[in-house]
């Protein structure tokens, strides 16, 4: 069959896959949904849990009789814990998939990574009050919290792509709306432990916050498998629902070409899978029935082909889209660390009554309701075309940037409250559709092969931030890296646009 005349079962609902797609997204699905509404409240704000400890330490400090406030941020050992954990998540995500993938049990996978959470926030508390083993403790928290962070996270967002097929964009923007929840609540309940309790005696009873993601957790399970069919292509597969729709033979050489320039290798080749068009336009098209575009290879030695992946995956270091978005990534996990982390201590320190007010934790509270803007439209940045969406988020890296700036030289309340807002909502914007602007910057195909090179280089480069100790330069570099990172984005994606015009043109 002619793949200009495919066959289009769209309409058809069957319980027989190979004459239709099969009726999605009902029944245990939804109590799926709400236990990762659990998870995502809770395992993304723990950056902000940081932010308001860090708050803490710096208010108790100096007496209230002084005029001025200087806390020496980085003689705490507790301050390693939150980059230790965005460094070892990174790290730890593509090893964390490969076992969830091989893992028959997630709920069980979800709860191991529960357990090495609620160790690392103990641990944490002890090295914040100089107990006994505080060196190592400062060394290993952030690490445990960051490898359970990613097993809970990837757990959950593999059952949840599982789970819905034509709903998904709905239940991505409800879960991104979760995480601002949390965003929000979270800073208010740590500070009112931590004002109530204590530090080691707050921190200790912030693990109850991760019951509900326990719970979460023991949701989780993968729908059962579908009956064994010979018509492949009619069945949906995860890839396809995570990485987005193939685009068809109709595609023109010119827009190949535009969404290619740096792919040599990879998207030459008429065989090769090709940049997605908006992920969820055309969701149904997954089930048309097409011929297959090239033959199977059935007598291959294992040896070889693992001998060949591991040459593909090394060949992405040469090309400079990749290069360019590790140092995009670093920027956005560095930004949206010491956002949520300096906040409090940089108003404390710097503004005319901080260090008399109470105010610093409402700050983080403040960001976490500026990120409901981006959490609710993250809808069109799901549905959107990757041309629109690199703009979206190259312009969004900017807005970041220029936020990261503004907060080195701001000393007054209602210049940290502003930033917060807006800061909120623009590093919201970066977070909520991260995953699909890497596939768009990188390629479908290019993105897969580089996924361990990609996070290994991401989680390296945010351990070397361990070792700069000033507040005005972590958030300098970090603006740095997202203003080159949305260059390229923005305007990359602008010239690629203005070429395919003026070739539509002659």
């Amino acid at each position: 069959m002619s793949l200009v005349e495919r066959l289009r079962l769209d309409e058809v609902v069957t319980s027989f896959p190979e004459l239709g797609p099969t009726a999605p997204d009902g029944g245990y699905s939804w109590f799926v949904f709400f236990g990762i509404i659990f998870i995502q409240i809770t395992v993304p704000s723990i950056l902000s849990m940081y932010g308001v400890v860090l708050g803490y330490l710096a208010r108790n400090s100096a007496p209230l009789y002084l005029t001025s406030l200087y806390f020496d941020l980085w003689s705490e050992k507790i301050t390693l814990t939150p980059i230790l954990f965005v460094a070892f998540w990174c790290l730890a995500d593509p090893w964390t998939k490969t076992v969830t993938d091989l893992a028959s049990m997630p709920r069980l996978v979800g709860l191991i990574g529960v357990v090495l959470l609620s160790t690392g926030v103990i641990a944490s508390g002890y090295l914040a009050t100089g107990g006994v083993g505080a060196y190592l403790a400062s060394l290993s928290a952030g690490a445990v919290m960051g490898i359970g962070a990613s097993f809970v996270i990837v757990a959950s967002e593999s059952v949840l792509r599982k789970h819905f097929r034509v709903r998904l964009p709905l239940v991505l923007t409800l879960k991104n709306i979760a995480a601002s929840v949390g965003f929000t609540i979270v800073p208010a309940l740590t500070h009112f432990l931590l004002a109530a309790t204590g530090l080691k005696t707050g921190l200790l009873l912030m693990t109850v916050a991760f019951i509900p993601t326990a719970l979460g957790t023991l949701t989780l399970r993968s729908p059962p498998p579908q009956r064994a069919s010979p018509y492949r292509l009619l069945l949906p597969t995860e890839e396809d629902n995570e990485l987005g729709i193939r685009l068809s033979d109709r595609e023109t050489e010119s827009e190949r070409r535009n969404n290619g320039v740096d792919n040599v290798g990879y998207d030459s080749s008429d065989k090769q899978e090709r940049n997605p068009v908006p992920l969820f336009s055309e969701v149904n098209s997954i089930y048309a029935y097409q011929d297959a575009d090239e033959d199977v290879e059935l007598f291959v030695s294992p040896i070889l082909q693992a001998s060949n992946k591991w040459k593909q995956e090394l060949r992405v270091i040469q090309y400079f889209r990749f290069w360019a978005a590790v140092v995009t990534w670093i920027g956005l996990r560095a930004g949206t660390l010491f956002f949520w982390i300096l906040i409090p201590v940089l108003f404390l320190e710097r503004a005319e009554i901080g260090y008399q007010s109470d105010d610093w934790a409402t700050l983080l509270v403040i960001a976490g309701v500026g990120s409901f803007v981006p959490s609710v439209a993250s809808r069109w940045s799901i549905t959107t075309n990757a041309e629109h969406r690199k703009i979206y988020f190259g312009i969004a890296c900017w807005l970041s940037g220029g936020i990261l700036i503004g907060l080195t030289y701001a000393n007054t309340y209602y210049l940290f409250l502003t930033c917060s807002l807006i800061g909120g909502a623009c590093l919201n914007s970066l977070l909520t559709c991260q995953d699909l602007a890497l596939c768009d910057v990188l390629g479908n195909q290019f993105a897969y092969y580089s996924r361990r090179l990609f996070s290994s280089f991401v989680g390296l480069g945010m351990l070397t931030f361990s070792f700069v100790r000033n507040q005005n330069a972590c958030l300098t570099a970090a603006a740095l890296l997202l203003f080159v990172g949305g260059f390229y984005c923005v305007v990359l994606t602008m010239w690629n646009i203005v070429q395919a015009w003026r070739r539509r043109e002659t």
